[in-house]
């Protein structure tokens, strides 16, 4: 994961909330997991962009 670029770990992210919304209500694990990846691989390209400057 060093070497994704931050761009590319925003569109990963946006796939895992729009899966977990589309799962929301069929599979709550699913969801839940979808959306804390999410969040954590947002958070990790929030930071690769913060640091790389």
């Amino acid at each position: 994961m060093k070497n994704l670029s931050p761009m590319l770990l925003y569109f990963i992210s946006l796939i895992c909330f729009v899966l977990a919304n589309v799962l929301r209500d069929k599979v709550a694990f699913a969801y839940g997991f979808f959306l804390g990846f999410g969040i954590v691989i947002f958070l990790f390209g929030l930071y690769k962009k913060i640091s790389a400057k």
